[in-house]
């Protein structure tokens, strides 16, 4: 069991602070477990966005390796680079490894297998069929468990500073994707994406923040003295008065 101080607070903003990236692995992943069992539990199957990134993939093995009724857990990134599904930076791809040991789990992408590029000004709708086809189980119902990270420039999902659009920073909207290409591309992942908004994350059961380092741990608490066009984790801070943030150095 992970040891971690509730309530830590820096100038008010409540963090759980873990020893270590292992401990801090060790306590979302019980905390998905937790949301996965209440999922089923109340409505028959539990249905997760997940973060990609590395930061969380420790969380997800552990999580994997756990007694659950897998068969009825549902999968999807949280946001999806547009390149083939057998592509080294696909999050989908990436979920597969990190829940090869999880028999029965269902992994739904966001984007087409062949990975059709993102163009938000002229195929928008097309890009996003596929993550609407995935997600039209939950038409009615919420995700029980939504798991975020943080970038270095304050964005979650894919919703990158400058160019997400109002609406989708929004939680109040009815849109629950959107098309998104990163300027300037991030060179470590550099593709359009497609990513769930605001108001689709914060309606979760369960919604938690994974940060590691004093760096990110500074840029979230500045976020809030800044406006979401400039730090879109702002919008989330402001939206989610309920959002467990967990942190380690």
């Amino acid at each position: 069991m992970s040891r971690a101080r509730e309530g830590v607070a820096m100038s008010s903003l409540p963090i759980t602070t873990h020893a270590n990236a292992e401990a801090l692995a060790e306590a979302v992943a019980e905390a998905l477990a937790d949301a996965i069992r209440a999922g089923v539990a109340a409505r028959g199957d539990a249905w997760l966005a997940l973060a990609g990134g590395s930061t969380p993939f420790a969380a997800y093995r552990r999580l994997a390796a756990m007694d659950l009724p897998w068969a009825s857990v549902h999968l999807v990134a949280s946001d999806e680079r547009a390149v083939p599904a057998a592509h080294e930076k696909r999050n989908e791809r990436a979920l597969a490894e990190a829940f090869a040991a999880a028999r029965g789990v269902t992994i739904h992408p966001l984007v087409a297998a062949d990975g059709a590029a993102v163009n938000v000004h002229t195929d928008s709708r097309a890009t996003l069929a596929t993550a609407e086809s995935s997600l039209a189980p939950l038409t009615h119902r919420a995700f029980d468990a939504v798991l975020l990270g943080m970038g270095a420039d304050a964005h979650f999902a894919s919703l990158f500073p400058q160019v997400t659009p109002p609406s989708a920073l929004d939680g109040n909207s009815r849109e629950a994707l959107v098309a998104i290409t990163p300027d300037p591309l991030p060179p470590e992942a550099p593709y359009p994406r497609v990513s769930l908004t605001l108001s689709r994350l914060v309606a979760a059961h369960s919604l938690l923040l994974m940060i590691t380092g004093d760096t990110k741990r500074a840029v979230l608490e500045s976020a809030r003295e800044r406006t979401a066009a400039d730090a879109p984790i702002h919008a989330l801070l402001a939206a989610a008065p309920d959002l467990a943030i967990h942190w380690s150095p």
